[in-house]
């Protein structure tokens, strides 16, 4: 296996992994809502529904939002690792956000990061 193979093995399995983390962030986030209804519903106060359910708002967010660019980092490199053998296979950039379901802005975005320009936008 040559070591574009190698790369692009790589990034799907960090990809994966955070993957993971992001959906065991939004399963945890799920459950404390699942908290704060009851808490609401029995009474508690808007204001204090997060705390009565055993969470902490700001660690919440801060938990999600990383875990969150986490991901968006790994998919980013996962396209990456991807771009630059399919140009050197002859793909067009058409061809490549086709296959990446991305836009064909976003492709060639992407495309010129990977030849060296200016880091793309991970949309």
């Amino acid at each position: 296996m040559d070591r574009q193979h190698e790369d692009a093995i790589a990034a799907i399995e960090r990809t994966i992994e955070a993957s993971q983390a992001l959906r065991a962030q939004l399963r945890s986030g799920e459950a404390i809502g699942r908290k704060m209804i009851k808490k609401l519903e029995d009474g508690v106060p808007i204001s204090g529904s997060v705390e009565a359910a055993g969470a902490v708002a700001s660690d919440l967010r801060q938990n999600t939002n990383y875990v969150l660019a986490e991901f968006e980092h790994r998919r980013h490199e996962m396209r990456m690792a991807f771009i630059g053998p399919s140009l050197d296979e002859g793909m067009s950039i058409g061809e490549i956000g086709r296959s990446l379901g991305v836009s064909r802005q976003l492709a060639a975005r992407l495309a010129k990061e990977a030849h060296g320009g200016s880091p793309a936008e991970t949309g």
